[in-house]
């Protein structure tokens, strides 16, 4: 993909990305859950709707800075619970 995006033919359009989340695991499962707790904010574990969240954000606003585990984490993180406060508000 990296080398697609600078090929002619791409025409400056194409624009590839690469993140590096630590283990994905999803929201609401025994294992995910307990992963989570022990490894806290070290970035090593995230929830698969947090880094879909941190992704989505990322290519939105063309920032490289939120591709390494931490920082996906982190931006993860704010994006779901203003996504979840959000949804209490409309209720």
């Amino acid at each position: 993909m990296i080398e697609f995006a600078k090929a002619p033919a791409a025409n400056g359009l194409w624009d590839t990305i690469i993140a590096r989340p630590g283990m994905v695991v999803k929201r609401g499962t025994y294992v995910g859950e307990a992963s989570m707790t022990l490894s806290g904010a070290s970035g090593s574990f995230i929830r698969s709707d947090e880094l879909a969240l941190a992704l989505i954000d990322a290519v939105m606003n063309e920032s490289e800075e939120l591709l390494l585990p931490r920082m996906l984490l982190q931006r993860g993180r704010e994006l779901t619970a203003a996504q979840d406060k959000e949804t209490v508000e409309r209720d």
